[in-house]
């Protein structure tokens, strides 16, 4: 090597030194692949020196310049058909990444070649090439369609899923070719995952059939699924268990609907539906019987037999009641009126984590009450949750089951027949029996 080419070499390696066009392409040949090396990763160079490197015999000097962003189109385009699969991997995932950074004059010069090098990656016989470009195209709005439409059709689902699921390029009607195509169910997952799906995409991922697909699709609250789609869903549901919850949570959710889940779905599920706050009273109520009705068929299964009042005594009923009276009581819906309305079908759950959460007591205390069916201990719950005398002789002979002859009446005049000294005592017994301090006197 010649002295004045050492001089070059020394330069190179000198942080913040320019290199000239001359100096760069004497150095071109340089036999030491890590001096040409040097020279693909920079920055400064003419495009011309970065376009005779893109054809350079060192693998390591090509894939430097596959990632160099300031690289010549034309060396994307020799790069696109280049031999090894890492330098077409590192120019996927570089190429995808400048396509929105070019402004429309270097667009109109340029964007003839750049389409031809998405084209062969997109088309690259190794799907981690492809799978580099669908990362680097995915969310991209000005992506070009024809590209992405090319890697959503792909076969292989590490390509195709995440332009399937983010990309804006593609339209509905694509979606549905892609649906119409049968691919697998990554793919389709995809879709029914994407932001906002339109109604005959759904309607397409019904169709299909497919069980993952379709419970992705319900577990997305923007898809808009239509009335009769939903029909179809619903109507399957009862074997399709992966449904039952994401249909208890889907967003405007009438009542029809509502009452028809309610119909196949566990008794907790039954809960959550009744604690929606865009449920009117008369569906909540429905639904409360509906909760009783299949404990009371559990065999001993978790209710007690139907002439027992435990059933709504259940612990695990009462704490899902408790938190659904919170988020009624949370939507201004736990009333004194609601209370009474629901005390038709009995000691329910959530009547008794109603009147626990309007009186302030405990789930259990107020369970305490009803299971001993006491007069005098629900009068006391009536009086702390501030339903009238005449209101607490109803909630005595529905909640509590006492016998219409041990009622407590209002005194004359319309007020509570026991003095506030006597009510509190009622309620502290009762909470003492719940926490095990106490047995209710014979």
């Amino acid at each position: 090597m010649t002295p004045a080419k050492d001089r070059l070499v020394h330069m190179l390696g000198l942080s913040g030194q320019k290199v000239t066009y001359e100096q760069a392409r004497a150095l071109l040949d340089h036999p030491d692949s890590d001096v040409r090396l040097t020279l693909a990763a920079r920055d400064d160079l003419e495009p011309e020196i970065l376009y005779f490197l893109a054809r350079d015999p060192d693998i390591a000097v090509r894939r430097a310049i596959a990632v160099n962003t300031t690289a010549p189109v034309k060396a994307s385009l020799i790069l696109a058909n280049d031999e090894n699969e890492d330098v077409r991997f590192d120019l996927a995932d570089r190429v995808g990444r400048i396509v929105p950074g070019l402004d429309q004059d270097q667009q109109a010069k340029a964007w003839r070649t750049i389409h031809q090098v998405l084209s062969l990656l997109a088309r690259d016989q190794l799907p981690r090439v492809r799978r580099a470009l669908a990362e680097a195209l995915k969310a991209l709005p000005d992506a070009p369609h024809d590209i992405v439409l090319t890697l959503a059709m792909d076969t292989e689902a590490s390509v195709s899923a995440p332009v399937l699921e983010f990309s804006p390029v593609l339209t509905d009607e694509d979606l549905q070719a892609v649906i119409h195509s049968s691919p697998m169910t990554a793919q389709l997952t995809a879709i029914s995952r994407r932001i906002n799906v339109g109604e005959e995409v759904s309607n397409a991922i019904v169709g299909s059939g497919n069980v993952d697909a379709i419970t992705a699709l319900l577990k997305n609250a923007s898809a808009q699924i239509r009335e009769e789609t939903l029909d179809a869903i619903v109507e399957a549901a009862p074997r399709q268990s992966a449904w039952h919850e994401p249909l208890v949570h889907r967003p405007n959710l009438n009542a029809r609907f509502a009452l028809r889940i309610a119909e196949f779905v566990a008794e907790s599920l039954i809960q959550k539906l009744a604690a929606r706050t865009d449920i009117d009273t008369e569906t909540v109520l429905a639904l409360g019987k509906m909760v009783r009705d299949k404990l009371r068929r559990d065999d001993g299964k978790g209710g007690l037999a139907p002439e027992d009042t435990d059933a709504a005594l259940n612990a695990d009923a009462l704490k899902i009641a408790a938190r659904q009276a919170d988020t009624l009581a949370g939507a201004g819906k736990l009333t004194t009126r609601y209370i009474l309305s629901g005390a038709a079908e009995g000691p329910t759950p959530l009547i008794i984590a109603g009147l626990a959460r309007l009186a302030d007591l405990p789930v259990n205390a107020v369970a305490e009450v009803v299971r001993a069916a006491s007069a005098k201990g629900m009068l006391a719950v009536a009086w702390a949750a501030d339903f009238s005398a005449e209101d607490a002789a109803q909630l005595q002979l529905k909640v509590a089951r006492v016998t219409p002859d041990a009622v407590i009446h209002p005194r004359a005049g319309g007020g509570f027949d026991s003095t506030e000294a006597e009510l509190e005592w009622q309620l502290d017994m009762f909470k003492d029996v719940a926490e095990g301090k106490a047995e209710i006197p014979a």
